[in-house]
């Protein structure tokens, strides 16, 4: 393709805004419920054993460990070398890759076996190698071996995490993508609920010791248990998609040696990050062995939060942009390749510039609301600093991420290995130097944090320059320019959001939830205002897809309802393209394609039989139900929603669905020639408008002949434009061909209408299409593609989403909805076009052929101005249509629809295998003159949208927002997907036409509308339903009479294996903490030595956690000047630094301060009146007598430290000849602010005697 071609179909500027923004706001949702159900475990890690405490970082070091092995000695191989090889038997094998797929199976799971068995083993190696020396320390000797005791214990997570990718890539590859997206939260489950029993067995023990036998148990088998439940919840649908796993040993041949070679910068990439990962690991895990500091799980919980913009913005956008720039970068427009990439940097950054202010300003204030309570009110600022830290690195990690998609883009994957190795490098130099200077433990975290920031803001600037060495026309300078303005919007919103939660006191979680919500609502606000002073566009575009997603009703918002589309997850869904311009929203005149939806196959949810695509007169073809392999990454796949193109070619009455017949289709019109009935057809005059005598159909456009086109030579393999390689044709003629092809940038079905070489109308269908793209409610099946080409070998094509349902034709083919499911599927269909009729769009084509039904009973409409400009409107469909707007005709087809699902006729038909609605003189009869047992009030409905004029002087209804407002006061809050999954799960009833009853409606019976009633009169003591009444009530399922399928043997239905699952862990879980428990109390008197006393019981206090020191200062009223006993060194004793010390003057002569004082000690300040129970303390040399002293009159209420004497202070507990560490007991435990450690006694030091304390630890 050339320059000038490139730029031709390339999109504009704002259209391209407008796909990014639509595509990854979709996607967000779904990523960020699945990040918030990860903060769940979250809250109870941090409940139990807080942010910066030992406990806290022995587990997750020894948890997360298993996962790091398994990324550096297995994961990397699956992904880039089994899983490739997989894919490609399924696709070539004859037998769908069976044999091949158990060989790896089986070479899979013994190599990691072995690897998990050898990493079990070594499991003390291991722990010494990612974590700090001195937890080999004596002090810490019983905590550093709980580390390895749990590591033990976890370690087997390997091996269940392989076998997980493995039967998940096994499901990917047979087009079964659900099951391993959402088993992790079967993990989620299974360590949520370990923790919540760990908490009623064990309470919330002393963070500082090391766990007990039975702790550990639990805790260790208990997390390994979640990650085999994740893996073994994917056995039954192995066995769904008819993969029965046998070993098999015959590996020699298996051809893996040209994929390693491929994947070697890949399997780089890992190593490099995983050998920063230790050397941070070790660094962060040093903070908490003295008794607390901002260490591993600190700097963990911060990147949960930091990571979480990111993931919902970045992601979504870069995942989005991808597709497009590959296809750029493929015809060698990389001019576009860079307009693409710094468009989807402008928008990320006009998003995560304030994003990465908030963090800066707001940190601290957002880890106290979420890891502020339990034991991590007292350490909640090691995460907020390290929260801070990161903040500042958010826009270059954005950028960078960005820059290494381009680069993917580019089918560049060398230079961001080399990159890489630069910016782990400066982490780890950075990070470890800041730990190094700073020399506190409190700050380890945000120490290695920041390194981590300053690493990505080095990393981004040479990305930009090996960047610009491929894509010439890339510019910083456009970038820093962006970033500035969006700064300088974002400093008004920042500190007025400081300023609230500065000076709005909060004591509670509740009221620090209502002051950051009011900080963050005002910070938005603002920034908005200065965004639209500053004219910063983008942050423009994204308010107004928010306000139009308003309007529609909020659809996009429900998962796994109307709102979930192919861009609910990173890959799956990124990929429709608005490509040109936005123009001219007419259709006439345009002629359409063939459209295919998929019915489910057999690896999938079972709904019915394959979904024909049909021609016009009784013929039609079986799709197969063959599915496609995932031939991509295994990340970035969207496993639970696949989708389709657009709409079938509606037959006419007399060709049910399921009949067989020719297979030659053009444009959805028969070529034998006889006449198609779409949404105006008839056989007979349209009695809404008048008959038009003499009135004939036009079947095909005036223009191109099919025999002067040249012909279309496309077979199965092809692939257009290095992207879409055809599978299987679905639709061919002599115009045009319809195929399903797979998409190999995302690795999913797509359906490709392929136009015949040098069609002259193929720019008005492509800008057609371009106009669609712009539709961003995913109730509507998108373009995602629309390619020009003049090759005379090639015609141009137009790609459309691929989608699992079926249409409307096909449940109407067997009888009526139900009163609820008519006025909801009507509803949906007129909210969604209200929304586009907003934009000056319309369909002009709805009928049941264009209403696709999801599995889970959720609509999908196909074929938006699509299916007019393939398919000029015939002459005779409407005789009156040229004085109706574009917007009444839409709104005459949603009655039409209603009329449909409520009696299966067609006003105007015969059409859609459906018969036409009967007549009386000029009009059309009402729905209840047709069937018993409609609802009076859709049956008045329909009349306000069809009657000319309606009955009763009832206002008529002209627009899709009339339409609306009028099913929603029938419908109240009542919802009708569950009724209609259970339709189209259970057979569907035949239900024969009977001659149309006559009578007047109001002297029959009707029958109950919430209950489907065959064709024929409803029995008299059926009671007719008031017109009053606009709630309908739940209908009960249709009985089965004739199944479209052939039955399959009973079985559990999908949701009871999941409730067995989960029972089947819940009694497992059962098991283990009764197994703990019952070890905890065998075992209580083996608990280390250095534990406190209340740590060995099962349900010690909830305030014997380390308590946070605000302040020292030394204590010596004999001295002279009185209480100057190094004073200034005061603060080394609770720095959390082991290596610094506070010591007392060199005394002479005798231990007992060369008998010239009675004592010395520090007074420690903990901020406000506590409970306090013990004292731990590190002391040095050996042979230091201490007393613990409290304020002697009612310590709760002194303010500030009595200095005149050591009689204004009472000894609660004491220890003689107390060696390098002493945990002194006090007698009762007692509520102060104060607490003196007194020294009466010095070890020998030199030639003399000194004192000194290393660390204070207040429990």
């Amino acid at each position: 393709m050339s320059e000038a071609e490139a730029v031709e179909t390339r999109p504009s500027d704002r259209q391209a805004r407008h796909r990014l923004i639509s595509s990854g706001a979709i996607m967000a949702a779904g990523t960020a419920v699945s990040r918030m159900m990860g903060f769940g475990r979250f809250v109870l890690l941090v409940f139990l054993f807080g942010n910066g405490t030992r406990q806290a970082d022995m587990f997750t070091l020894a948890n997360t460990v298993p996962n790091s092995m398994y990324i550096l000695l297995a994961g990397g191989i699956l992904n880039t070398v089994l899983v490739p090889q997989i894919v490609r038997a399924v696709k070539s094998d004859s037998d769908r890759g069976e044999a091949y797929t158990n060989r790896i199976m089986t070479l899979g799971l013994i190599g990691l076996f072995i690897i998990t068995l050898a990493l079990t083993l070594a499991s003390p190696w291991i722990i010494s190698l990612y974590s700090a020396g001195d937890w080999k320390d004596p002090v810490v000797a019983a905590q550093y071996q709980s580390m390895v005791a749990l590591a033990y214990y976890c370690m087997p997570q390997v091996f269940f995490y392989g076998a997980f990718v493995l039967a998940g890539q096994v499901l990917n590859s047979r087009d079964k993508f659900g099951p391993m997206m959402w088993a992790p939260i079967a993990n989620n489950v299974v360590s949520i609920a370990v923790l919540l029993l760990f908490w009623i067995v064990f309470g919330q023990s002393d963070t500082a010791a090391a766990f007990t036998p039975g702790q550990e148990a639990l805790l260790g088998i208990g997390s390994t248990v979640g990650v085999a439940a994740q893996a073994a919840i994917l056995v039954p649908y192995l066995r769904a998609v008819g993969f029965h796993f046998q070993p098999r040993f015959d590996f020699k041949g298996t051809g893996l040696g040209h994929t390693v070679r491929l994947a070697k910068w890949v399997l780089g990439y890992v190593l490099v990050t995983q050998l920063a990962l230790v050397v941070i690991n070790k660094v962060a895990t040093g903070a908490t062995i003295h008794g607390g500091g901002g260490g591993l799980a600190a700097y963990g919980y911060a990147y949960a939060i930091w990571i979480l913009p990111h993931s919902l913005i970045t992601v979504s956008l870069a995942t989005a942009m991808l597709p497009s720039a590959s296809r750029l970068a493929a015809a060698g427009d990389l001019k576009g390749v860079a307009e693409e990439t710094t468009r989807t940097m402008r928008l990320a950054l006009s998003v995560l510039v304030p994003t990465s202010v908030a963090f800066v300003v707001l940190g601290l204030p957002i880890a106290q609301l979420v890891f502020g309570f339990g034991k991590g009110a007292a350490d909640w600022q090691y995460t907020g600093y390290a929260l801070m830290a990161l903040g500042i690195g958010l826009v270059p990690f954005t950028l960078q991420y960005v820059c290494l998609r381009a680069f993917y883009a580019l089918e560049n994957t060398k230079t961001p290995f080399a990159i890489q190795v630069v910016i782990a490098t400066a982490n780890v130099v950075i990070g470890v130097g800041l730990v190094i200077y700073l020399d506190s433990n409190p700050l380890v975290a945000a120490a290695l944090a920041l390194g981590y920031s300053l690493a990505y803001v080095i990393g981004v600037l040479l990305s930009f320059r090996k960047l610009r060495s491929s894509l010439p026309a890339l510019s910083l300078r456009p970038i820093l320019a962006l970033v500035v303005r969006t700064g300088l919007a974002s400093i008004p919103a920042g500190l007025a959001a400081w300023l609230v939660v500065r000076f709005v006191a909060a004591d509670s979680q509740l009221l620090r939830a209502a002051t950051l919500a009011i900080a963050g609502l005002l910070a938005i606000g603002l920034y908005v205002v200065a965004a639209r002073i500053l004219r910063i566009r983008e942050v423009t575009d994204i308010v107004g897809a928010v306000r139009r997603r308003n309007r529609q009703g909020g659809n996009a918002a429900k998962p796994g309802g109307p709102g979930v589309s192919a861009t609910d997850d990173p890959t799956a869904g990124a990929t429709e393209e608005a490509v040109g311009s936005a123009g001219s929203s007419g259709t006439e005149g345009k002629r359409t394609v063939a459209t295919a939806v998929r019915a489910n196959s057999p690896d999938q949810d079972d709904v019915g039989d394959s979904t024909l695509i049909r021609q016009a007169g009784s013929p039609s073809i079986r799709a197969s139900a063959d599915p496609t392999p995932m031939a991509g990454p295994i990340e970035n796949v969207d496993p639970m929603v696949t989708f389709a193109g657009a709409s079938t070619m509606p037959g006419p009455a007399s060709a049910p669905p399921s009949a067989p017949g020719p297979t030659d289709v053009l444009g959805g019109i028969s070529t034998t020639g006889s006449q198609h009935h779409d949404a105006g057809d008839a056989d007979s005059a349209d009695p809404l408008v008048g008959p038009e005598p003499g009135a004939t159909g036009d079947s095909l456009t005036p223009d191109a002949s099919p025999s002067t086109l040249p012909r279309i030579t496309t077979s199965a393999g092809t692939v257009l434009g290095y992207r879409y390689r055809m599978e299987e044709l679905l639709a061919e003629s002599s115009r045009t061909v319809t195929w399903r092809a797979f998409d190999l940038v995302l690795s999913r079905s797509v359906v490709v209408h392929l136009l015949a070489p040098l069609d002259p109308q193929a720019p008005e269908i492509l800008e057609t299409a371009r106009q669609a793209a712009l539709a961003v409610d995913s109730r509507f099946l998108r373009v995602l593609d629309a390619i020009y080409s003049d090759d005379p070998e090639q015609g141009s094509y137009v790609v459309c989403e691929y989608a699992v349902g079926r249409s409307l034709e096909v449940l109407l083919s067997h009888g009526p909805l139900s009163g609820l499911e008519a006025a909801w599927v009507v509803r949906e269909v007129a909210d969604a076009l209200s929304g586009v009729h907003g934009l000056g769009l319309y369909h002009q084509r709805i009928n049941p052929d264009t209403v696709i039904l999801t599995p889970d009973g959720h609509v999908k409409i196909s074929g938006l101005l699509i299916e007019a400009a393939l398919r000029p409107a015939p002459g005779n469909a409407l005789p009156r249509a040229a004085d109706l707007s574009s917007e009444h005709l839409d709104v005459l087809d949603l009655g039409r629809l209603l009329y449909a699902c409520l009696v299966s006729r067609w006003p105007g038909g015969p059409a859609f295998s459906l018969p036409g609605a009967p007549v009386a003189g000029r009009h059309l009869m009402s729905p209840r003159q047709v069937r018993a047992g409609v609802s009076p009030t859709l049956d008045v409905v329909c009349d306000q949208i069809l009657g000319d004029p309606p009955r009763h002087r009832a206002e008529r209804l002209i627009t899709a927002n009339d339409v609306v407002n009028a099913l929603t006061k029938v419908l109240g809050t009542a919802d009708a997907s569950a009724d209609l999954e259970r339709r189209l799960r259970q057979p569907i009833p035949k239900v024969t036409s009977t001659p149309p009853i006559t009578i007047p409606a109001h002297a029959r019976s009707a029958g109950s509308v919430t209950s489907p009633i065959p064709r024929s009169a409803t029995s008299p003591s059926q009671q007719e339903d008031s017109v009053r009444v606009t709630l309908i009530r739940q209908p009960t399922p249709p009985p089965p009479s004739r199944p479209l399928r052939k039955p399959t043997k009973p079985g559990p239905a999908q949701p009871r294996r999941w409730m067995a699952l989960i029972a089947a862990m819940g009694l497992l879980l059962l098991a283990t903490g009764i197994t703990s428990a019952v070890v905890l109390n065998q075992r209580q008197g083996a608990a280390p030595s250095d534990q406190s006393p209340s740590a060995s019981q099962p349900n010690p206090p909830a305030s014997s956690g380390p308590l946070q020191i605000t302040g020292a200062r030394a204590f010596d009223p004999q001295g002279d000047p009185p209480n100057d006993e190094n004073n200034g060194d005061a603060k080394l004793a609770i720095d959390g630094d082991p290596k610094t010390r506070w010591t007392t003057v060199r005394y002479l002569g005798t231990p007992k301060l060369g008998g010239l004082k009675r004592g010395v000690g520090l007074i420690v300040d903990l901020g406000k009146p506590v409970p306090v129970s013990q004292v731990n303390l590190r002391l040095s040399g050996k042979g230091t007598n201490v007393q613990i002293r409290v304020p002697k009159t009612d310590p709760a209420t002194v303010t500030k430290p009595p200095m005149k004497s050591d009689s204004q202070w009472r000894t609660v507990g004491s220890q003689a000849k107390a060696g390098s560490s002493a945990s002194i007991k006090l007698k009762a435990p007692e509520t102060t602010r104060f607490v003196l450690v007194y020294l009466t006694s010095l070890p020998k030091e030199g030639g003399g005697y000194r004192g000194g304390i290393y660390e204070v630890e207040v429990v």
